[in-house]
């Protein structure tokens, strides 16, 4: 059977009994949390769940990989990134701004980056079908102007989430220039997702229970 785990209003998960067990004892999931199984409809806490079942003894590591709750970043070194995106005129920064909002998703859920990034992109598209049409041309920049603006909401609903995640969930106190983040969206967001994955690798970041250390 398979639970999910509640915190701060967002969801993780599933994970098996025996993960919420290593999770508890590793302080990763506290016994207060909410949790619960596919076929329960409240929630309760954790310790409801585990009740008398015994914990395993955790390793005596003074720290735990940070990214044992939640999903590490996309994993591209934005280099790379920039690079793919001057060879293909910009359309690898369309692929890459998903799987970045994907992960959004998965570490906040109630995030609507994906949406408005959905919205931006069929415009586009929308808008350059219809430029080849001299009659409707005029809407295509229009639809043009509106992508922009859906793509613009995209990209800074995904700054906001990416801050609350690494400023709560994962405390690394980062903040995301608003400037930076209108001109370089996706690469600047890659730059700072392989400035941390480099560190997790390298164990710099690390995390007691209720505490990271960075």
């Amino acid at each position: 059977m398979n639970y999910y785990v509640l915190r701060n209003d967002q969801q993780y998960g599933p994970y098996t009994l025996a993960d919420l067990q290593r999770y508890v004892a590793s302080g990763n999931i506290l016994v207060t949390d909410l949790t619960r199984s596919e076929g329960m409809a409240d929630w309760v806490t954790v310790s409801q769940v585990i009740g008398n079942i015994p914990v395993p003894v955790a390793a005596r590591t003074p720290a735990i990989s940070a990214g044992s709750l939640y999903p590490d970043p996309p994993n591209l070194h934005w280099g790379i990134l920039l690079l793919l995106a001057m060879i293909t005129c910009g359309l690898f920064n369309w692929v890459w701004v998903f799987i970045q909002a994907a992960w959004v998703r998965k570490v906040q859920p109630q995030s609507k980056c994906m949406i408005y990034l959905v919205t931006a992109v069929g415009l586009f598209v929308v808008s350059v079908f219809l430029s080849f049409d001299k009659t409707v041309a005029p809407f295509a920049g229009i639809l043009n102007l509106i992508g922009a603006g859906f793509w613009l909401a995209g990209v800074f609903s995904m700054r906001s989430a990416i801050e609350d995640h690494y400023n709560s969930a994962e405390p690394i106190g980062l903040r995301l220039g608003g400037v930076m983040t209108f001109f370089f969206n996706v690469v600047y967001f890659q730059y700072h997702f392989t400035r941390i994955d480099e560190m997790k690798r390298n164990g710099q970041l690390t995390m007691t229970p209720g505490q990271w250390q960075g």
